[in-house]
């Protein structure tokens, strides 16, 4: 499987809150990792008791002898593992090891938040299913029961009328149980608008009504998580079979950790979606900057940029994220708005796309959904392709125009 990489318009130095990223910036970048204060950087919060270190198996003990370090836990199948450190030393201790030979990169234990704005409880519909002209794809494909997406957020209501009879197997990183059912609500919200049960007269439909969903809770009871968590998630997803992944929230900067883990699910031909973030701003925000993301961006009823929504030339896609009127915690249904709800969306599509074409590559699944999209108030400046049309997507002759990224 070929590794997709990130368009970028300009190779000038990519500034994010004043933190120069590792792609690009020179200053304060030692095998590949870059030091952030959280104290001096706006909103870069870490935890300040561990941090991510990636080395091999045979080099582990080495250095945990070293530096009198602990081992927390090992993240999926990869070589990074999550360790103990001094408290408010985490900055300190990555830089320290980031500099040791044995020790292949170190980061800090990022900070991430749901990506959901404020609701517009006046407005209870679910226009997003005519804005991505659904009825007229489901023409075509109604989706498949042999196809998975993974909710990566605040956990899933297991019990929903809408949902609970399609939840296959997930896992709650945060708790570290396999049950992964939700306390905040985002989650349950996101999972309805991918893939809420259809013609049941128990409220909205999923984009796919048929594809199942796995619940993996990687946001605590207030939507917010560390970066350890939500990659461990993305590692147990793939492994589990899910097909599509959807990331519902923004936090942090670039981290090798989280690449290395998108990129394996890219290799397994795993279909990686995300919220491009609710700071109505044109600077990039991870993980929906990561290559091998589809990057999607908030519309209104209107198919006009939201106003939280960001923005930019890094955003692939936008769908409908305004006033999103889906499943509720608890039982019956409810509205929402932020680019996490037009992710779910698109997470859905390409559950739904790939049910239409079994065989097709991630290549192929991203190309429908560009090729499909349609030109609208904001692409090629607030996003690159366009606002997502699902008929077209599904369309047999709406392929691979766009194999090649600019």
């Amino acid at each position: 499987m070929t590794v997709r990489t990130k368009r970028v318009r300009t190779f000038a130095a990519l500034v994010l809150a004043g933190v120069l990223l590792p792609a690009h910036g020179s200053a304060q970048v030692e095998s590949q990792f870059l030091i952030h204060d959280a104290e001096s950087v706006e909103g870069m919060e870490f935890a300040p008791d561990r941090i991510l270190v990636k080395i091999s198996p045979d080099k582990m003990q080495k250095v945990l002898v070293k530096y009198g370090l602990t081992l927390q836990k090992k993240i999926g199948r990869s070589e990074w593992k999550l360790v103990g450190v001094p408290d408010g030393k985490a900055a300190e201790y990555a830089a320290k090891l980031a500099k040791d030979r044995d020790v292949q990169a170190a980061e800090p234990d990022y900070v991430m938040r749901m990506s959901k704005a404020p609701n517009d409880p006046s407005y209870f519909s679910q226009y997003h299913l005519q804005g991505l002209e659904m009825e007229r794809a489901w023409e075509i494909s109604t989706g498949s029961e042999l196809q998975t997406v993974a909710i990566l957020d605040t956990g899933v209501d297991l019990r929903h009328p809408d949902l609970a009879a399609k939840i296959v197997p997930g896992y709650d990183v945060v708790n570290g149980d396999w049950s992964a059912d939700d306390d905040h609500g985002h989650g349950t919200h996101c999972a309805g608008i991918a893939a809420a049960i259809g013609n049941n007269g128990e409220g909205g439909s999923g984009v796919d009504a048929a594809a199942k969903i796995m619940p993996v809770k990687v946001l605590d009871a207030s939507g917010r998580g560390y970066s350890s968590d939500i990659i461990d998630g993305v590692y147990f997803a793939v492994d589990a079979g899910a097909d599509v992944l959807s990331l519902a929230f923004t936090g942090g900067v670039y981290q090798l950790a989280f690449q290395d883990a998108v990129d394996y699910a890219w290799s397994h031909d795993r279909f990686v979606v995300a919220a491009a973030g609710n700071q109505g701003s044109y600077q990039y925000a991870y993980p929906a900057a990561y290559s091998n993301v589809v990057a999607v961006a908030s519309t209104d009823g209107s198919n006009a940029l939201s106003y939280f929504s960001n923005r930019g030339m890094w955003v692939d896609l936008a769908a409908p994220g305004s006033s999103i009127y889906s499943t509720r915690m608890g039982g019956g249904m409810t509205t929402m708005s932020g680019t996490s709800m037009a992710a779910a969306a698109v997470a859905g599509l390409a559950t739904l796309i790939r049910a239409e074409y079994p065989h097709a590559s991630n290549d192929e699944v991203r190309d429908r959904l560009f090729a499909g999209a349609e030109q609208s108030a904001g692409t090629g400046s607030y996003f690159w392709y366009g606002h997502v049309n699902a008929y077209n997507s599904l369309l047999p002759f709406y392929c691979c125009r766009n194999s090649i990224i600019p």
